[in-house]
């Protein structure tokens, strides 16, 4: 009898080897493990990347998933059961992957949308959002920071003094150094 792992046909005899091995990992044998996650790595992957849409993402997944596997893997009470709650562990590192990929979107946008309107109350037209994102990148890593911090975590002038060691002068002349270097690199993009 043989049976679907997405898309993979799957043999009783490689399905109770499966079992065989989840056996062997609750006695705490590595080789075991070791096989078991190379047998399911392409298929918990392949899974992955349907959830999260990018490949990035299903790579970082699989490998949260993975970790919880090999420490949890004990207490997987029917041996048959491994695809089906293996598939469950990766389903919900997708989840929390989503979260945090909606989040960080929504801060992105939030912080472009204050350079944008800090950028009004000064010379020229606001950017525009995809040409701030694409120009980010550009910055080094000291401007990106003190930009992130400001308009991306929202801290005050003084509690980046604080967190830099720096006075809150100091802060002000850089963040606007670090706006005109971003402004001049948006007017380079058409």
């Amino acid at each position: 009898m043989d049976e679907e792992r997405n898309g993979t046909s799957v043999t009783t005899g490689q399905s109770t080897e499966d079992e065989l091995l989840v056996l062997r990992c609750r006695e705490g044998d590595a080789d075991a493990l070791n096989t078991l996650l190379d047998r399911w790595q392409e298929p918990l992957w392949r899974h992955a990347y349907r959830l999260t849409g990018e490949e990035s993402a299903a790579w970082d997944v699989l490998q949260e998933a993975l970790l919880v596997i090999a420490r949890d893997i004990r207490r997987l009470e029917a041996e048959s059961a491994f695809g089906a709650w293996a598939y469950r562990i990766v389903s919900h590192k997708s989840k929390d992957w989503l979260r945090q990929h909606v989040r960080r979107r929504e801060r992105e946008t939030r912080f472009a949308t204050e350079l944008q309107l800090e950028a009004e109350g000064e010379d020229g037209p606001p950017p525009d959002e995809a040409r701030l994102l694409e120009v980010l990148p550009k910055l080094d890593k000291a401007d990106r920071t003190l930009l992130g911090l400001r308009f991306q975590e929202e801290f005050s002038i003084d509690e980046i003094a604080q967190m830099l060691g720096v006075p809150a002068g100091t802060v002000k002349s850089r963040l606007h150094y670090a706006k005109l270097r971003l402004r001049t690199l948006m007017e380079e993009i058409p």
